[in-house]
């Protein structure tokens, strides 16, 4: 069941992990999307930078890539999940969730209804 937090690595290169920012039940299925990726210079996206101590999988500096965010639906997610393009990883922490959640609603690279399918999170 997709729903705000699910944490997914996506099987196709660079397989990325990948984060659902909403809460599906509040927002009519739909879903935001956002991948973590190294954090090098000059990254636009440097909202939120993590650390190996704000996720166990985590092995460097990494950075939320708002820039590359998808909106879609959980339900043509989980397809994606079923049909193995993703699977579902061990869970970001919820406390780093919570930066995550904090760090979308201050970035520039989502538009503002990116920002609002943030915002519905219960």
């Amino acid at each position: 069941m997709i729903g705000l937090g699910t944490t997914l690595r996506c099987n196709l290169a660079p397989r990325h992990i990948w984060i659902v920012l909403s809460d599906p039940a509040q927002t009519g299925g739909r879903i935001l999307l956002a991948n973590l990726t190294t954090l090098t210079e000059g990254c636009v996206d440097d909202a939120c930078v993590l650390s190996p101590a704000d996720y166990s999988l985590l092995t460097h500096a990494t950075t939320v890539a708002y820039s590359r965010a998808q909106t879609g639906t959980a339900a043509i997610l989980q397809e994606l999940v079923d049909d193995g393009d993703f699977r579902v990883i061990t869970p970001i922490p919820a406390t780093t969730l919570a930066k995550i959640l904090e760090a979308a609603q201050r970035t520039r690279e989502l538009s503002d209804s990116q920002k609002e399918l943030v915002a519905a999170v219960a």
